[in-house]
């Protein structure tokens, strides 16, 4: 039995950078004009919450509460983005992908995300994704990413010959090298830099030949 669990943005879904714009956004319009770096690699840990909480520190803002705030705030605008018909899409082949294994006994699929859970529920349903009995965990389950991908497996059974996490930034990549997970890169961020790599799910043969040798 293979557990493939799979990052949310950028690797399943192309947000375009509107996530990133409303989630800036979102912390601004309850904490003021903080600061926040542009670049995210200097965030310890690159998830919803650990950012935010990051963000807080280095501002010297103490009020826990506000983390909820915040949440709730991004939901809001993530929610009249796709309403208003924002855009957001499928990677290529990736409904099909996550279809077709889920149809195959001898594989568990899973969702592990950085991202809050009801903004990555809602970007994965607009997308076109099925999410009937879905395995998503998410920075609503820890702030660190380690945390919320061992988590996903455990809720998968954790009775696996092996684990592989498809993925498609460097964070990705260390939090598997962590975990001693197999790793499938996806996208441009990615091209280059990893032994197993994808442009995308077009390919559906190929990407299920890289889960068992990667």
């Amino acid at each position: 039995m293979i557990a493939t669990i799979f990052d949310i943005d950028g690797t399943l879904v192309e947000c375009f950078g509107f996530d990133v714009a409303c989630y800036i956004s979102a912390i601004r319009e309850v904490l003021g004009e903080v600061h926040i770096h542009s670049d995210w690699s200097k965030y310890k840990n690159v998830t919803d919450t650990g950012s935010l909480q990051q963000i807080m520190e280095e501002n010297k803002i103490q009020e826990a509460g506000q983390i909820e705030e915040v949440r709730m705030k991004y939901g809001e605008l993530i929610r009249l983005f796709l309403q208003n018909r924002g855009k957001c899409l499928a990677k290529r082949g990736a409904i099909h992908l996550i279809n077709k294994i889920l149809a195959e006994e001898d594989y568990a699929v899973g969702f592990a995300t950085g991202g809050w859970r009801h903004t990555a529920k809602m970007k994965l349903r607009h997308a076109g994704f099925n999410l009937k009995n879905a395995i998503l965990t998410s920075s609503d389950d820890g702030d660190e990413r380690v945390t919320i991908m061992k988590k996903c497996s455990v809720m998968l059974g954790d009775r696996f010959d092996r684990i592989v996490y498809i993925g498609d930034a460097d964070w990705d990549t260390r939090a598997t090298q962590e975990l001693g997970w197999h790793f499938i890169g996806v996208g441009a961020r990615l091209k280059g830099k990893c032994e197993y790599w994808v442009e995308d799910f077009s390919n559906q043969d190929s990407f299920i030949k890289m889960v068992h040798s990667s």
